[in-house]
């Protein structure tokens, strides 16, 4: 059995987009990471919250494309599933997260162009394997796939300028940089209670199989970090947006109050009742961005740095390879515990200017989705006699 054979993708007859009838409900399929990583769903919820604001008609199919546990194989935007798409959907979009990364989507050249329903790219994002490695492609051929799925692509936006300029280095040169959906889940000024909680998020289990030298910086920064958040009457807990990071926290902090929850809902509600949040998950720090939690993000990959230069924040977010990292974390607490949350003022105009962009491209979007759709509806073909 050749399971690497190439799927065969049929002309559909009728495709739900092209169909000439009034629709009550717009079926849109949903090429998502769709985990049971929270920060996933933060993304998740963003970008179907902000269609709906512009497209209420709108009803979201998910389709879980990236490897993960529960959901079997990936269901990627490739053979069969364009002809699933094709029958069913009336648009698709893909987004959000880091889906640049090694080309998760694994759309192909040669198979994207027979995709019928327009086809939107929404806030994605690039990753590497640590800060100072390029982005990371094990095939030189996914850059010519990128290129012509945003070619093929109505509208489409990325998270950061450096996702933006690594799309640039395909040929793609429309993309609009908006900043991560999941920042724009809230709209909250800065404010800091001192004696609240302290969120501490780290991916231990990634971080441990990628680098041990970097995993074992991270364990030491967390002990010292509890320390010292101790001392001035915060209340440290670690946070698990991952069910895997549980028994490694477990092992590493017998003692200290753990939060993991698959409900979104609670995970939202957890960081509603938190103070500051401080560590490498990328989600929690940008969900905190959004909340008006002051945060500190410790940049692991091209993630960290991607979302530290688009939003002026190089000089306050810190790299793991910092050889200063502790000391310097240690400043940028001595800064939140007193009170001095100018960076975070500075932060908060540069995110309503993006929020702005954010929102225009979504109402786009909407629009373009609806535009596409009026042309299919009685009466708006060509009249006959």
């Amino acid at each position: 059995m050749n399971l690497f054979r190439k799927h065969k993708i049929d002309v559909v007859k009728n495709p739900r987009s092209k169909q000439k009838i009034k629709r009550e409900s717009i079926v849109i399929h949903h090429y998502c990471p769709h985990t049971y990583n929270a920060g996933d769903h933060f993304v998740i919820r963003s970008i179907r919250h902000y269609l709906r604001r512009f497209l209420p008609e709108a009803v979201f199919i998910p389709k879980p494309c990236a490897f993960n546990r529960g959901w079997g194989k990936p269901v990627r935007l490739t053979g069969p599933n364009i002809n699933f798409s094709n029958k069913y959907a009336d648009a698709v979009i893909v987004g959000g997260s880091d889906q640049y990364n090694n080309w998760s989507l694994r759309i192909r050249q040669d198979e994207i162009p027979h995709l019928v329903p327009p086809f939107y790219l929404i806030g994605l994002g690039v990753s590497s394997k640590s800060p100072d490695q390029e982005i990371h492609l094990e095939k030189a051929s996914y850059r010519a796939d990128i290129r012509k799925a945003n070619e093929l692509a109505r509208l489409s936006s990325v998270r950061d300028h450096r996702t933006q300029a690594f799309l640039e280095s395909c040929g793609v040169q429309k993309s609009i940089v908006t900043g991560c959906p999941a920042m724009f889940l809230y709209d909250r000024p800065f404010t800091f209670d001192p004696k609240g909680i302290a969120a501490l998020t780290f991916p231990f289990p990634v971080a441990r199989s990628n680098n041990r030298v970097m995993y074992n910086r991270l364990i030491q920064t967390v002990s010292d970090t509890v320390r010292l958040l101790k001392q001035h009457d915060l209340k440290p807990v670690i946070v698990c947006h991952d069910d895997r990071d549980v028994p490694v926290a477990q092992q590493n902090f017998p003692e200290l109050k753990l939060f993991f929850s698959n409900s979104v809902d609670e995970v939202l509600q957890f960081y509603e009742e938190t103070s500051l949040v401080i560590g490498s998950r990328l989600h929690a720090t940008i969900l905190a961005a959004g909340m008006g939690k002051p945060f500190v993000n410790i940049n692991l990959d091209a993630r960290g740095l991607g979302f530290s230069e688009t939003f002026q924040l190089s000089d306050w977010n810190i790299s793991i390879d910092d050889p200063m990292m502790s000391v310097q974390l240690k400043s940028r607490l001595a800064m939140i515990l007193g009170g001095k949350l100018k960076v975070f003022h500075q932060f908060q105009k540069i995110r309503t200017q993006y929020r702005k962009v954010f929102l225009k491209f979504m109402e786009d979007v909407a629009g373009d989705i609806r535009k596409s759709l009026e042309e299919s509806k009685p009466g708006h073909g060509p009249h006959v006699k």
